[in-house]
């Protein structure tokens, strides 16, 4: 018994040892990944300039938005600094990491997306760990309620870390990857062309204007960001986001809630909220991307409001340009429709018929009664409490939150879909569904989805 005692300590010790060693003294694993630009967007703020910095705090909306070039041209007297990178940081997170660099005449945009984590108090854990490997000087720079979610993550992150350390560090292609940025932080991807958006608009992220969105302790560390930062002699000013026509649910809002919004900040509001919702043509990926010419389109515009508020009537010479076609990408499988009888339209929605919701398994069709399956609802799987395996085909191009709610014996699904960039999905899609369900995708694509932008916070749900 005292042996079996003795053995079992050291198991609890040696584990958190090993974690701690793989965690932290191996090689760093994340430094070709997109949020890997952490390092290099700190290094950036932290050097030396010759004259006063323009530094945009915020997530990816930022990074894919801003052309920096247009910035230090048409505004000479700052040097652009982008300091956007990832909404799952946490919009908080860019704050603490930016505030002590600040000197006397930066002027600070903040611009975080307009959704509802990007404007909570929230550390995103598993991206953090992710874009500090190998530079973990950051985590100094974080309030103490964060490290309870950092200790949580640890785990999952230092077990990845070692199993790229023996398969060989993930080195995406395509847009998300360090590579995409250039040197003043912007991304710069000649594959950022047009509108890849399979609708125009992610269906799964809904652009809101509703005053709950703010979470209280984000508006209590923005305005002490703003009051340390005028104690150094900065500027902080708010600013919104490039966000999709298509996505906004309540536009006739939009002015209620910039009111709501400035009188809870002590940061100014730059421009106007209506002039930053614009047509789909000028987005690339989600709500919140520009593709190449949108992205000059929203520099335009964030110029000349930045302009306004410094009282410089200076003309803006920027050429608005032509807005490019939608790019639509076509399905690399025929879909299998061996289980369209088990399927219906009601209202135009898809759901599960009767005869199918006693079903162990179900694979989703690409056409039912001749019409093309490409979206589900909440209520597709509605009444499915015996569905154990689901197959989600390519033909399908979004999953929306909180769709297996009512899957209470589902296992597995699995998804057939390649590139997880042609299959959006939201912050919620398992929630009410079983804690032991797995996502199964494919397994040359695996790495993909558990480092992408969207996908990435189910990584630890995925199997191959």
């Amino acid at each position: 018994m005292k042996k079996l005692f003795t053995s079992m300590l050291c198991v609890f010790i040696a584990i958190p040892l090993l974690l701690t060693v793989w965690g932290f003294a191996l090689p760093a694993q994340y430094s070709n990944t997109f949020v890997g630009e952490l390092p290099a967007k700190r290094a950036l703020l932290a050097a030396e300039s010759d004259k006063p910095r323009l530094i945009l705090v915020g997530g990816s909306a930022a990074a894919f938005g801003v052309d920096s070039a247009l910035l230090a041209r048409e505004l000479p007297d700052y040097q652009p600094v982008n300091f956007g990178l990832y909404a799952a940081l946490g919009t908080r997170v860019m704050l603490d990491l930016s505030i002590k660099e600040l000197r006397p005449g930066d002027l600070v945009v903040i611009m975080p997306e307009q959704q509802r984590q990007a404007l909570s108090d929230t550390v995103g854990a598993d991206a953090f760990w992710q874009a500090v490997d190998g530079n973990f000087s950051a985590l100094a720079c974080l309030h103490a309620r964060d490290f309870g979610p950092l200790l949580g993550a640890f785990p999952r992150f230092a077990g990845a870390k070692f199993r790229y350390f023996l398969t060989g560090a993930p080195s995406p292609d395509g847009v998300y990857r360090r590579g995409s940025f250039n040197a003043v932080g912007d991304v710069v991807n000649p594959l950022c062309s047009a509108n890849i958006l399979p609708d125009g608009y992610d269906t799964t992220m809904p652009v809101r204007f509703d005053p709950s969105m703010l979470d209280i302790d984000f508006r209590d560390a923005l305005n002490a960001y703003t009051a340390q930062a005028e104690s150094v002699g900065a500027v902080v000013l708010y600013h919104f986001p490039p966000m999709n026509v298509l996505a906004v649910a309540n536009a006739e809002d939009i002015d209620t809630y910039a009111d709501y919004l400035q009188s809870q900040l002590t940061a100014p509001m730059a421009g106007d909220p209506h002039t930053c919702v614009m047509d789909a043509g000028w987005f690339y990926d989600t709500n919140f991307h520009l593709n190449v010419s949108g992205k000059t389109v929203f520099t335009r515009q964030l110029i000349r409001d930045l302009k306004a508020v410094r009282g410089d009537t200076s003309s803006t010479e920027i050429a608005l340009p032509a807005m490019p076609a939608r790019r639509i990408q076509t399905d690399t499988e025929a879909a299998n429709n061996s289980d369209a009888a088990y399927f219906t339209w009601e209202s135009d929605r898809l759901v599960v018929n009767a005869a199918g919701r006693g079903r162990r398994t179900l694979t989703v069709p690409g056409e039912v009664d001749g019409r093309p399956v490409t979206a589900l609802t909440s209520d597709t799987f509605a009444g499915c409490s015996t569905l154990e395996k689901l197959t989600i085909q390519q033909n399908i191009t979004a999953l929306p939150d909180g769709l297996f709610a009512k899957c209470s014996a589902l296992q597995e699904i699995t998804l057939t879909q390649p590139d997880p960039a042609r299959l959006s999905v939201g912050q919620a899609l398992l929630d009410g569904a079983p804690a032991f369900c797995r996502i199964r995708v494919p397994a040359a694509s695996y790495t993909s989805y558990c480092l992408s932008y969207a996908w990435s916070p189910y990584a630890e749900t995925f199997v191959h």
